[in-house]
């Protein structure tokens, strides 16, 4: 008797954060931006090391979507706010999705416009998928060809869940 398959579906789509790493402060960057963004984090995390963390407001509901509208924030900052941007040495763009335990296999596309403009921005793509653990599941199975790709993507569990 043949085992049913299951159906291979998109992951849960939680947010875009934009991570901009930099030896330089990058307050010029959050103060200008303002309240199109929502800043998860703004500071220096160890000397020589300007952390920017955030996400657009309003969040839209799939990521091409987020990451296109964060491309235009950045592609309209005023001179000064490039030179900022450009003064990161690291730019990503980090797409955060629900992992589903159950599924043997997931997936999500980006169009190509949207790589292209991150591309033009001169940033990243990271994927970041947040197990949920639970008394069944004690070990989430993670892909290893996610662990370290060292392709530009990211996968990590992280603790900081949303509730969308």
């Amino acid at each position: 008797m043949k085992r049913p398959r299951k159906i291979m579906t998109a992951p849960h789509f939680i947010n875009v954060d934009l991570e901009i790493e930099s030896r330089h402060d990058l307050a010029g960057i959050e103060a200008e931006l303002g309240r199109k963004v929502c800043v998860l984090f703004a500071g220096q995390v160890r000397r020589g090391c300007f952390l920017l963390c955030l996400e657009i407001l309003p969040e839209y509901r799939n990521p091409d979507d987020n990451i296109c509208a964060l491309c235009s924030l950045v592609e309209r900052l005023s001179a000064k706010g490039r030179r900022a941007w450009r003064s990161g040495y690291k730019k990503e763009f980090d797409v955060g999705y629900d992992a589903v335990p159950s599924q043997l296999a997931s997936r999500f596309s980006l169009r190509a416009d949207t790589l292209k403009r991150m591309s033009n921005l001169g940033a990243t793509l990271g994927v970041t998928f947040h197990y949920e653990f639970t008394s069944k599941l004690k070990d989430p199975v993670k892909p290893a060809s996610l662990a370290n790709s060292g392709a530009g993507f990211a996968a990590s569990a992280r603790s900081r869940r949303r509730v969308s």
